[in-house]
């Protein structure tokens, strides 16, 4: 579970820290960085596991923009400011709790435009107590200009690299096994982080062969693929995914997908209402909800699950079902969900969702806002006073669009 996260100079991400429930809800209009948030996860996830900086944030980074548009420039006077400096770095820094115990994980990327290189300006990894304080000597640390890697048992001999590596040193896979178990430990944990942004107009209805994948895609592009693997090996989930649809889409009344034998592609279909309708013309929030429904049913899920607005295109009448089932899966072995939003509706859903529910999950929601360039993230004091000036004030700005201040008092205040 991500307890905390740092990100600093990370696109609009100048300072920002925040502290991460089971279930996080980070609210706000469009175009203040709330996806930014979901963005830095993914970068660090993909940082502790890949192979080198370029397979993390290079072509095919799955999320906005190029590798050197992830450094911040929002202070720098814009972009071509930032480049003239020649070099610029960001920092990701994570408390992370596991099941081996909980870990402190920091790394700090650095970029010379020049030649486009990015390796490593600082890393550091070590264990934290039940107070948060850090036990013993660091796993990883620079020392000067050395990165120092402690084996388990030979803290007084650790093994030194370089600084300036082209990759981190989390992401060695060389350093497993009982030498180094809270390395391993972490970067098992991050490998184990879903992000997603669903883009159902293209990527969802495009056409793919069968293939050996464990979940749906960053995108959602997978959805046909999994759901054929999971028919043929896990039928008794593929069947609850199915039941899942049909409880939140009362018109759905079977889930199918096909081999296409003369062409090698997978139809993926729903019947509607008596008619099979293709996944190529199902609506958007239809597509959306089946995509959701995978995801909770998912056996081989990961165990931290990122969406952003997961409630785009679907009818307002069914947000309290998809509040329902994102809550129950938070609560499934572990998990830790987090959502974006800008729904003042979904919101409700979500706190209506956990008063109803029989094992309620801590809940904790978020104003992401602007201050200027900068994305700023405020814990609200108490969630559950929708009449309370507090909300008003930090969910309204004159900076604003002003339909969705008025959408937001309608349904928050006068809700």
């Amino acid at each position: 579970m991500l307890e905390r996260l740092t990100v600093r100079n990370f696109k609009s991400l100048v300072d920002v820290t925040v502290e991460l429930p089971r279930f996080a809800v980070l609210f706000g209009p469009n175009a203040v960085g709330k996806s930014n948030l979901l963005d830095a996860g993914q970068a660090l996830s993909r940082i502790g596991n890949a192979r080198t900086y370029f397979d993390a944030l290079g072509s095919p980074f799955p999320v906005r923009g190029y590798a050197f548009e992830a450094f911040s420039f929002v202070r720098e006077g814009g972009l071509q400011a930032l480049l003239e400096k020649g070099k610029a770095s960001f920092s990701l820094e994570a408390d992370i709790r596991t099941e081996n115990g909980t870990y402190r994980y920091r790394v700090q990327p650095e970029i010379d435009f020049r030649s486009g290189q990015i390796s490593t300006a600082d890393e550091y990894l070590a264990k934290l107590g039940t107070r948060g304080g850090v036990i013993g000597n660091a796993a990883i640390e620079r020392v000067d200009d050395k990165l120092h890697i402690r084996c388990k048992g030979k803290p007084a001999h650790p093994r030194q690299e370089p600084a300036g590596l082209n990759h981190s040193i989390l992401s060695d896979r060389s350093l497993s096994g009982n030498g180094y178990p809270w390395i391993e430990a972490v970067r098992e944990d991050l490998a184990n982080w879903r992000t997603y942004y669903f883009e159902p107009r293209m990527a969802m209805r495009s056409e793919e062969s069968p293939a050996d994948v464990y979940d749906i895609g960053i995108h959602g592009h997978h959805l046909g693929a999994f759901l054929y693997k999971l028919r043929a090996e896990r039928p008794k989930h593929f069947q609850a995914i199915s039941r899942a649809l049909r409880s939140i889409v009362p018109s759905a009344e079977t889930l199918n997908v096909e081999l296409d034998e003369r062409r090698g592609t997978l139809d993926l279909s729903v019947q509607l209402a008596g008619v099979v309708h293709s996944s190529r013309v199902l609506s958007e929030g239809t597509l959306r909800v089946l995509a959701l429904c995978a995801i909770a049913v998912n056996p081989w899920s990961g165990s931290l699950i990122a969406l952003e607005e997961p409630e785009n295109g679907v009818h307002p009448r069914r947000l309290e079902l998809i509040a329902q089932l994102l809550l129950s899966l938070a609560g499934q072995d572990g998990r830790q969900v987090i959502v974006t939003t800008h729904s003042p509706l979904f919101v409700d859903a979500i706190l209506n969702a956990k008063r109803s529910a029989h094992t309620p999950q801590n809940v904790g929601l978020f104003n992401v806002r602007r201050d200027g360039l900068e994305t700023v993230v405020e814990p609200f004091d108490d969630i559950a006073l929708f009449n309370d000036s507090q909300v008003q004030e930090a969910l309204t700005s004159g900076a604003e669009d002003g339909m969705f201040e008025t959408l937001l008092l309608r349904g928050l205040i006068d809700g």
